[in-house]
């Protein structure tokens, strides 16, 4: 067309429908021409659009998402909207749109397929997603539709946390801070690993909703302060994630979990200008005490600070336990509380040898011990008396009974 251009001067490029809707030409056309200095003028047609919008008798002002069905990467959540999806050519198309839909909607959705919209040979099938791909009505001027989902996307519960946050919203919500949640966000992300540890789906998207909350309460408070928004936040480890898997995303390579984590590592130590002298500079400081000394540990021995063999940690703990003795021995309050952390802090070393996150390994003790409590509570209960009126001989026979309970699966 540029070579006729310049040989006849003027050209004519018709299409179907309007220039500027799935016109791949047009847009290489726009791009190419003023460079050229050819002059491009354009006739506005009806596009597609209009007559399907009849066709479905809905408003375009309700809200639509309209897609190329050869590009629906982008495509990530059920659509709040109206969703319409151009250029469904062929079965094979549909076949891979079908797909792509069943990774976010029911198969039982229903969808629409209109062929020839606004003309003498339209045709429809309305059914459900799954039997899409098997309709014959497929070709240059097909679409398909899916109605609004009306499922809770993460724009709903923004919505929800600034009206909760409202002059006359919650008045228990309007005064938090990042201080005072503080508390709830540790608690949420402890029930999260509660409930991965029962294998409850439900309780386990249930606290991954509340730990979800804590991440939409802050963002909305920094939105408020001017400081940073949810998207903000979100643009943010999206960034991060592309940026420490060059593996994936850049030219990088990385055949097994140790070469990702070298590469981490790296990208990390960039990241941070951080001293290669100094690890435990970035040790994250907010940690729970144990976490953070398997962490800290982790960091050292990376850097060649670190025991050859198993021997070395547990030999630390003999030494430590024997300076904590000594310290009860003399009564020093102070030097006693010093070498309870040093004798807890070579207990983890012991524990990352044996590949054992201390605090995952606590919890369960715990866990434990609160189930074999809550045996011995209920042995009280049942001879109605209070617990603190047994002794400690009585209660440490139902936790003996307890154990064995467990052992046999009981």
């Amino acid at each position: 067309m540029i070579k006729a251009a310049k040989r006849h001067g003027t050209v004519c490029y018709a299409v179907p429908g309007h220039p500027d809707v799935g016109e791949m030409v047009v847009k290489k056309l726009r791009k190419i021409c003023p460079r050229l200095g050819i002059g491009l003028q354009f006739v506005s047609g009806i596009s597609f659009i209009e007559p399907l919008l009849n066709a479905l008798q809905i408003d375009l002002l309700e809200g639509f998402n309209i897609y190329d069905a050869l590009a629906l990467d982008s495509l990530k959540e059920p659509s709040p909207n109206h969703l319409i999806l151009a250029q469904v050519y062929n079965n094979f198309i549909a076949s891979q749109v079908k797909l792509k839909l069943m990774e976010i909607y029911p198969e039982n959705y229903p969808v629409t397929v209109i062929r020839a919209a606004g003309t003498p040979f339209e045709k429809s099938w309305t059914g459900s997603l799954y039997d899409l791909d098997r309709q014959p009505l497929f070709d240059n001027y097909s679409t398909i539709y899916l109605p609004p989902s009306g499922k809770k996307i993460i724009g709903d519960l923004l919505g929800v946390m600034t009206r909760l946050r409202a002059p006359d919203g919650c008045p228990w919500d309007r005064e938090q801070t990042h201080v005072s949640l503080r508390q709830y966000l540790i608690e949420e992300a402890y029930e999260v690993v509660s409930a991965i540890e029962k294998r409850d789906d439900q309780s386990f998207k249930e606290e991954l909703g509340d730990l979800l909350l804590q991440v939409i309460f802050h963002s909305e408070i920094a939105r408020e302060e001017k400081r940073f928004d949810i998207f903000d936040v979100i643009e943010g480890i999206t960034e991060k994630l592309i940026r420490r898997h060059p593996h994936v995303f850049g030219r990088e390579k990385a055949d097994n979990p140790a070469q990702v984590k070298v590469i981490w590592e790296k990208i990390k130590s960039k990241e941070r200008h951080e001293d290669k002298t100094s690890p435990a500079l970035s040790v994250d400081y907010g940690l729970p005490a144990l976490l953070k000394a398997y962490k800290l540990q982790k960091k050292a021995a990376q850097f060649g600070f670190d025991w050859p063999d198993l021997d070395g940690p547990m030999h630390k703990v003999e030494e430590e336990l024997s300076e904590l003795q000594e310290a009860c021995r003399d009564e020093d309050g102070a030097a006693i509380e010093e070498e309870i952390g040093d004798y807890l802090f070579s207990i983890v070393n012991v524990a990352r040898f044996l590949k054992v996150n201390p605090e995952m390994a606590l919890g369960k003790t715990i866990k434990k011990f609160m189930k074999r409590f809550q045996y011995i509570s209920d042995q009280a209960e049942k001879r109605n008396r209070p617990l603190k009126e047994f002794t400690l001989k009585e209660m440490d026979e139902w936790w003996e009974e307890a154990k064995k309970i467990r052992k046999i699966g009981k």
